[in-house]
C-alpha cells in the first residue's frame, strides 16, 4: 500500500531542504568556512530556536548535509559507471576520475566532509565512537562504489599479489571490515593493495582540494594522473588516458 505523506510531512521535508540549501550557498560562499544556525535563520527570516524544530544543533545539520554530499557524488560515480561500459579497467578510471572532479568542483562541501569527525567515506556496521547519527552508516558511499568496484574487477581479473610475508599483517588485521563488506572473497593480499590505492589516490585528491599542493603544482591534474597509472599497474591493469 502507498503511503501519501500528510501536509505537514511536506512542509517540514520542505523547510529542511531550504535550510540546506541556505547553508549550503552560505557554506561555499565563505569558502567551507563559515556556517552557523543563527546566520542561516537570519537569511530565512526565521529565529534560531525556530530552526531548532528542524535541526537540533549545528553538528546535526552538517550531518545531513553530509548525507547529501555523499548521495550526490555516489548517484554522480554511479552514473558514469553505468555510461562506462563494462571492461573493469576503463570503469575504475572513470569512477575515480568523477570523484575527483566533483570534489575539485565542489571543495566547500568536500571540505565539510573531509573535516567531519564521523565514519567518513565509509563506515562498517556497528561502528562506533562518531559524532554523526547512526543511521549515516547506511548512507550510500563512494568508497564502497569503489570497493565493489574493486571487488568485481578481482573477480574477473585476479593479479599478482605481494608476498604474504612481505604484508604488514598488524595492518592487513584492521581491514578484515572491509573484506565483510563485499561478498567476494579477497585474500589479504588484495584487500592490502585496494587500501593501500585507496589511500594514496583519496589522499592526492584531498590535498588538491585543500589547497595543500600549490606550493609544487600549478596544475594537480598531471601529478594525480601519474599516481593513478602507478596504482592501476599495482592491479595489472593497463592505464587508460584522459579523453581530451
Amino acid at each position: 500500500m502507498t503511503t501519501t505523506a500528510s501536509r505537514r510531512d511536506r512542509q517540514r521535508a520542505a523547510t529542511e531542504a531550504e535550510i540546506k540549501d541556505v547553508a549550503r550557498r552560505q557554506l561555499v560562499e565563505s569558502g567551507g568556512t563559515e556556517l552557523s544556525l543563527r546566520g542561516i535563520a537570519r537569511e530565512m527570516g526565521m529565529t534560531a530556536p525556530g530552526l531548532y524544530r528542524y535541526f537540533d544543533n549545528l553538528g546535526a545539520l552538517s550531518a545531513a548535509m553530509c548525507h547529501d554530499y555523499l548521495d550526490e557524488v555516489s548517484a554522480r560515480i554511479t552514473a558514469a559507471l553505468d555510461a562506462a561500459g563494462t571492461d573493469v579497467s576503463a570503469r575504475l578510471h572513470v569512477a575515480i576520475r568523477t570523484f575527483r572532479d566533483w570534489a575539485v568542483g565542489h571543495p566547500a562541501e568536500f571540505g565539510l566532509l573531509f573535516r567531519s569527525k564521523g565514519p567518513g567515506p565509509v563506515a562498517f556496521p556497528g561502528q562506533t565512537g562518531t559524532s554523526w547519527t547512526d543511521d549515516c552508516t547506511h548512507s550510500p558511499s563512494f568508497a564502497m562504489l569503489f570497493l565493489e568496484l574493486f571487488a568485481a574487477m578481482w573477480q574477473e581479473r585476479p593479479f599478482e599479489l605481494p608476498d604474504a610475508e612481505h604484508l604488514p599483517h598488524d595492518v592487513v588485521e584492521q581491514l578484515d571490515g572491509l573484506r565483510r563488506l563485499v561478498a567476494t572473497e579477497l585474500p589479504d593480499g588484495a584487500v592490502w593493495v585496494f587500501a593501500h590505492a585507496w589511500v594514496r589516490l583519496y589522499s592526492v585528491i584531498a590535498l588538491e582540494v585543500l589547497g595543500q599542493l600549490g606550493f609544487m603544482f600549478t596544475d594537480v591534474e598531471p601529478y594525480f594522473e601519474a599516481e593513478l597509472h602507478a596504482v592501476v599497474h599495482t592491479m595489472g591493469l593497463e592505464y587508460v588516458p584522459r579523453e581530451a
